[in-house]
């Protein structure tokens, strides 16, 4: 009731004096003023940290400590946002000019490739190869016959081009030797790498072998199951064991029974198959290949065996099946272990591995030891919400889904508390030996102790946000807990006492908060690539971002894979991309003692820097009355970007 009448008293004080309250903050800082010789139409900063401005008269590179101008393109003056995309897990970004398409380099905005310069018509599908030095792109020509064409990043010259009908590319993987594995829908290929020489080309199923045989036939059925699966998500998937000389497609069938008066219908079945295939020559290791039914699932190999884990609904059985002979290892007479839902994914626990499945309705868990190959549950453990972390605790595993939080017993399989912390993973933190969960059914703070595995309190307080929202982070600090929605903030005491709750009202104009939501996703992306709760985070910011704009969605989804990618490629093209991500990834590990938060004032629209300190207002950018105001925000380094006149941009740094 306090803290509700502080709101109440501060709310009246606002209306009435809120001009001269607000006109008296001080303006966030200006780093740097930049006036170009034509009006501004748009800018973007990059996951990367790289600042893309369009204007009249040329696209351009901005440097964004000092404002200058790094390069420039006259050629894409005018140019349109919506012919501009950022490449996800790369230093690229496309522009579509209809005619052609083009790859820049977002650091140095050198061109890397030209689609129409290329020959290519039609692009189909592109890889980027830093080992190679190539982006390897595929499609029609400007003839309308197949083309293959592998593109040198450094200067964008064409190394090779070949007229191959690969057909739907499933994969390219770089491999030893400057050489490239190509899988298709119907056949893998091994290329060299520098010139596109066919080092092998083999079928990759029995059915693509009798197409073949078939001659002509047989070309016209393979063209006609590939224009019928042009735009669907093939279900053909690729794998190869690190440092293996053997790789693996894995695919999924799917056959009707006839009519049951008990369904009243055709009855749907499954049945994933595996292949496995000698990186050497292409040839199959196994006479036969594997098939397991069910929906195609996940797949761990291990040292003993391949573990296949699939989706067969209730009647799912996993296995561990032979190398070398592919015959099962589990179960009677080696058919499998029986468990309860389809699995659609599984946690590496150290000893054992948490098996997370589902049937129509619910989650469940099972602890699987694989070199028993035994579940070691008597019966599964049914869970809110699909499972998306684990941390492991002295004496049991506590586990977060997308709803709830508890700590199971692998030993026996029982849940240690009677009931579960209804949370989400970016509703919780770890700090000093504890993990802090809100709890949105209580609207309390919970604390986890690491140690005891006991559940507390923070304090009896509810918290209620204004204006209809709920908390959607949590975050703690070295004096206390974070809490935030979109325009609320509150925080606690490690005592449990409420240090301050405050609301910033929204604007109620169209697209005013979209480049903040987007700054707040990556910063959010690079936070979860080193999480436990990683693909919980990624998914909650994902989602919030995609509502905004489906592409920059795709661009937050890819940063915590472009993190591990661009590591790996440290010594390619992407070393310069790969360090700005490191410096960013180290950037957001260090916290930050204030956020953005966009608000409705008296004088217009303005973006408020709000201390996590003392939940008020530490400055403030004015962003005017305009219903699209053209800014863009970097929430790793907290800068600001905005279009303060027609042809004039202006840089504000949030310290």
């Amino acid at each position: 009731m306090y803290i509700f009448n502080c709101i109440t008293r501060y709310l009246s004080v606002f209306f009435v004096a809120g001009m001269i309250s607000f006109s008296a903050l001080a303006q966030v800082e200006v780093k740097w003023e930049k006036e170009l010789s034509s009006d501004i139409l748009w800018q973007e900063v990059t996951a990367l940290g790289n600042l893309i401005v369009s204007s009249g008269n040329q696209l351009s590179g901005v440097d964004t400590e000092t404002g200058a101008i790094i390069w420039s393109k006259p050629e894409l003056a005018g140019l349109n946002r919506i012919a501009y995309n950022e490449l996800p897990r790369s230093p690229f970004f496309t522009v579509d000019l209809g005619k052609s398409i083009l790859v820049l380099d977002q650091f140095s905005g050198d061109l890397v490739f030209d689609s129409q310069k290329a020959g290519i018509g039609t692009i189909e599908d592109y890889f980027l190869l830093y080992n190679s030095d190539a982006i390897l792109v595929s499609g029609k020509s400007q003839g309308s016959e197949p083309i293959m064409v592998s593109v040198r990043m450094s200067d964008g010259s064409v190394t090779w081009s070949m007229n191959e009908e690969f057909g739907r590319i499933i994969s390219v993987t770089e491999l030893e030797n400057k050489e490239l594995l190509i899988v298709t829908l119907f056949n893998n290929y091994k290329l060299n790498a520098e010139n596109g020489d066919i080092i092998w080309n083999e079928e990759n199923s029995a059915e693509a072998e009798q197409m073949k045989n078939m001659g002509a036939l047989g070309d016209l059925m393979k063209t006609m199951a590939e224009n019928m699966v042009e735009d669907i998500d093939i279900e053909l998937r690729y794998y190869r064991p690190q440092g293996g000389d053997v790789f693996y497609l894995g695919s999924q069938q799917e056959s009707q029974s006839g009519f049951t008066s008990s369904s009243g219908g055709s009855t749907v079945s499954y049945q994933n198959v595996y292949i496995a295939y000698n990186i050497s020559d292409g040839n199959r290791v196994w006479d036969e290949p594997l098939e397991v039914k069910g929906k195609l699932g996940q797949v761990a190999f291990l040292d003993n065996g391949i573990l296949v884990l699939p989706d067969d609904g209730n009647r799912t059985k996993i296995n561990l099946f032979d190398y070398q002979t592919r015959e099962g290892k589990w179960g009677k007479k080696g058919r499998g272990i029986p468990i309860k839902g389809g699995i659609y994914d599984y946690l590496d626990a150290g000893d054992g591995i948490l098996l997370v499945s589902q049937t129509s309705s619910n989650n469940f868990l099972n602890y699987l030891d694989p070199n028993a190959g035994l579940i070691t549950f008597e019966k599964p453990v049914k869970v809110d919400g699909y499972v998306v972390g684990i941390v492991p605790l002295s004496s049991g595993i506590l586990y977060i889904t997308t709803e709830s939080m508890n700590i199971l017993d692998p030993k026996s399989g029982i849940l240690k508390w009677s009931k579960s912390i209804q949370t989400t993973p970016q509703l919780t933190a770890q700090f000093d030996g504890k993990i802090y969960a809100f709890d949105t059914k209580s609207r309390t703070i919970k604390v986890v102790d690491e140690q005891t595995e006991k559940v507390s309190e923070l304090s009896d307080f509810q918290l209620k946000f204004m204006g209809g929202e709920s908390p959607r982070n949590l975050e703690v600090l070295k004096d206390g807990i974070f809490i935030h929605s979109d325009q609320n903030v509150a925080k606690f005491g490690f005592d449990g006492t409420v240090k301050f709750q405050e609301y910033y009202p929204a604007p109620k104009e169209p697209g005013w908060k979209r480049a903040l939501l987007y700054a707040e996703a990556i910063r959010g992306a690079y936070i979860g690539a080193t999480s436990y709760y990683v693909s919980g985070v990624m998914a909650a910011v994902e989602d919030d971002v995609r509502q905004e704009d489906a592409l920059a969605g795709e661009v937050v989804n890819e940063i915590g894979n472009a993190y591990g990618e661009l590591g790996d490629q440290a010594s390619g093209y992407a070393v310069q991309a790969f360090k700005m991500a490191n410096a960013r990834l180290k950037a957001t590990q260090s916290g930050r003692d204030f956020m953005f938060i966009m608000s409705k004032q008296p004088n217009g629209i303005e973006l408020l820097k709000v201390s996590k300190a003392s939940g008020k207002v530490d400055g403030r950018i004015s962003l005017g009355k305009d219903r699209e105001p053209i800014y863009a925000v970097d929430d790793i380094t907290g800068q600001v970007y905005y279009r303060s006149d027609e042809n004039k941009m202006t840089s504000y740094q949030a310290n």
